[in-house]
């Protein structure tokens, strides 16, 4: 058996040594029987660094080194990662840190970070950390520009770091929303609020966002996010039925701010009517109050105002009020309620003195109450309305009463030279027989107030006769009041009317029996006396400076309505001012003045200096006289019902595109100096009411 075996081993042997050379000739690698290599590491292969990071986790340094240099052995290409000594969220190693940033300690917290740096090199903070601690120190910085009101300053760091776009503070980007709105940049702010639909789902968020977004935007801008934001919801019922009173309530105030077109459906505004009635709030009465009053629905903006004045309403209520009663042609109930809230609101007190101020100026004064014009004269003196003093002037100049139309005129032209009130004062002076303050005054406003050269240089127009040259100037008028420092016209009486109707009449007649031939030869013969009564008389070298001076006058106490006032001495009240200094002497030719027509004088070839601007030509149309450019706010007042009456603003839409033009085009002048035509009667329509720029002499 042993040499049976002995020789199947050399045979195996044999066999073996035989293959061998033949294994390697094919390539085959020689393996060895005892040790087995270890296979070499793929190159893609991704090292297990947990022992290291347990290891320095353990701030075991000893042995990370050692599980490194295994590691790089195995890898050659390794490297440690750079978060080795960075432990996530939740690790012991960080929660001390973490305490101090919930708490808020962010200074503690940047000091610790820097001297565990400092003693563990290569040590960092996680990413998680990191990023939290800058968005807290951001948007502490933000919150600390917001307590001091610098909204610039939170635009500025917002839009520079970009903190909102990966900020999910909603409340930090409620304030930079608000920060881009209130510094006008409106586009910024509308893509603030749309991120903030886009990136949140909750409904209590998305309402309030809408609510800040109306408070901080104009209602344009709120409409488009409201699109938006709808688009965005995943609800089927309507996100924002909660708020929907608030946006129909910020609707009604920018189409009173002409911010949006009216397009509030009826049921919108019934539903918000119902809201402010159930509520009764003055202010929501209010809105649904002006907004009629915005459409002409007098009637019904009427019961609103009234309703909103019934449960509290301000002043400004009350002012609505007084516009709708002279808008329905109320205007004693008007004027009853401008003067009693003419206190909390001063529109109220100028809207009182506007009132009464119509019925003042007429050609022939009607009979108003002694208590009436008590307290008109009181709330003019003490408000030192140029415009109630002229009207005060001149229904004393109407009635006869001309030492009382001196002293409102003096007061008028003092706080509103106008030409209307120098007109009347220059007027008033002749009456006096005041020849050389008159001249004065008519050789200071020459080439800018035509109707006081007028009164030098007489048209070729109509005038009716004065009704108090005649023998009833007397009874024109009941006594007049004085009061502390002011005096109270006396009342029109009713013979002003009569006389002024004969006296009409009469010269009519006079002026149609009288012979073309007669009135040619008239003219001519007062071109030759105009000529000679001006001689020495026009043009002066006047000084430019208005000399009246006169200060409001404070009341005591507030008077009584009904209260008869006690007569009192008269005292002026003149206020010493220092003189504007004059360089040189003054001109003796006035200069023109761009915006006002030919002055009467031109018409006997006298002229003016050439205006600031050059221009030796008088302007026509003058700038009073022109049509109103559309689209305007002077347009739009002129076809306001309640300014110039329902009457007039229906006639006003009647008139058609040629007539307009015709209004605009055929008032230009005959020549550069000759006398302009008179306007059409399509004049009337177009213009305000002006009564007082229409009184005879």
């Amino acid at each position: 058996m042993s040499r049976q075996l002995r020789a199947l081993l050399l045979a195996a042997c044999a066999v073996s040594f035989a293959a061998a050379p033949r294994a390697h000739a094919q390539g085959a690698a020689p393996q060895s029987i005892l040790v087995a290599p270890a296979p070499a590491a793929a190159a893609s292969e991704k090292p297990d660094d947990l022992a290291l990071r347990y290891y320095a986790s353990l701030d075991q340094r000893a042995r990370v080194r050692a599980e490194f240099s295994r590691l790089r052995r195995l890898y050659p290409n390794f490297e440690p990662p750079a978060d080795l000594y960075g432990p996530r969220r939740g690790d012991v190693d960080e929660a001390g840190l973490w305490e101090l940033f919930s708490s808020d300690k962010l200074d503690e917290l940047r000091e610790n970070i820097a001297a565990r740096r400092k003693d563990m090199p290569g040590w960092r903070p996680s990413d998680d950390l990191l990023q939290k601690l800058k968005q807290k120190e951001q948007r502490n910085q933000i919150f600390a520009f917001w307590r001091e009101g610098r909204w610039l300053d939170i635009a500025s760091f917002a839009r520079d770091s970009r903190f909102f776009i990966a900020n999910a503070d909603v409340e930090a980007q409620w304030t930079i929303a608000e920060a881009f709105a209130r510094t006008g940049q409106i586009n910024e702010a509308v893509e603030v609020y749309k991120a903030i639909f886009v990136s949140n789902e909750d409904k209590h968020i998305r309402l309030a966002t809408m609510q800040k977004a109306m408070a901080t935007l104009r209602m344009g801008d709120v409409e488009t996010l409201l699109i938006e934001a709808r688009k965005s919801s995943k609800g089927a019922e309507d996100e924002f039925a909660e708020v929907a009173i608030d946006i129909t309530r910020a609707r009604i105030v920018a189409v009173l701010r002409d911010e949006r077109k009216d397009d509030i459906s009826a049921d919108e505004l019934q539903r918000f009517e119902n809201f402010a009635k159930f509520t009764r709030e003055p202010q929501q009465l209010g809105l649904v109050a002006w907004l009629r009053y915005k459409r002409r629905d007098f009637r019904t903006a009427l019961e609103s105002f009234k309703a909103a004045i019934e449960n509290g309403g301000d002043a400004m209520i009350a002012h609505g009020l007084a516009h709708t009663l002279r808008a329905l042609d109320l205007r004693r109930e008007a004027e009853e309620v401008s003067y009693a809230w003419r206190a909390p609101l001063v529109n109220n007190g100028i809207l009182f003195l506007d009132l009464l101020e119509r019925d003042l100026t007429q050609e022939t004064p009607p009979y108003l109450e002694p208590a009436r014009l008590a307290r008109y004269a009181a709330v003019t003196i003490e408000s030192a309305s140029g415009e109630g003093a002229q009207g005060l002037g001149w229904y004393a100049y109407n009635s006869c009463q001309f030492d009382v139309a001196r002293f409102w005129f003096e007061r008028a032209v003092a706080w509103f030279p106008k030409e209307a009130t120098l007109y009347g004062y220059v007027l008033t002076l002749k009456r006096l027989r005041k020849e050389k303050e008159a001249l004065e005054l008519i050789n200071r406003y020459d080439g800018l107030f035509p109707k006081l050269v007028e009164l030098l240089f007489p048209d070729d127009y109509y005038h009716p006769p004065f009704p108090c040259d005649s023998r009833i100037a007397a009874k024109a008028h009941g006594p007049a009041v004085k009061m502390a420092g002011y005096v109270v016209p006396g009342p029109a009486g009713p013979a002003l009317a009569a006389e002024r109707d004969r006296l009409r009449v009469e010269a009519e007649k006079k002026e149609a029996t009288t012979p073309d031939a007669a009135k040619v030869a008239a003219q001519e013969q007062q071109r030759e006396r105009v000529l000679k009564a001006v001689r020495g008389k026009f043009p002066l070298a006047v000084t430019a400076e208005n000399p009246l001076r006169f200060a409001p006058l404070p009341l005591v106490a507030a008077r009584s309505a009904s209260a008869q006032p006690a007569p009192v001495a008269a005292a002026a009240v003149p206020v010493g001012l220092r003189t504007e200094p004059l360089a040189g002497k003054a001109p003796l030719v006035a200069r023109r003045v761009p915006g006002v027509g030919p002055m009467p004088s031109e018409r006997y070839g006298f002229i003016l200096s050439p205006g600031w601007n050059a221009v030796d030509l008088a302007s026509w149309p003058p700038a009073s006289e022109q049509v109103a450019p559309a689209g305007t706010q002077w347009a739009n007042q002129e076809a306001d019902p309640a300014w110039i009456g329902q009457q007039k603003a229906d006639a006003a839409t009647q008139l058609t595109a040629s007539a307009a033009e015709h209004v605009a085009t055929a008032m230009a002048p005959r020549n550069r100096y000759g006398a302009a035509p008179p306007p059409p009667d399509l004049a009337a329509v177009l213009s305000l009411p002006s009564s007082k720029q229409s009184q005879t002499r």
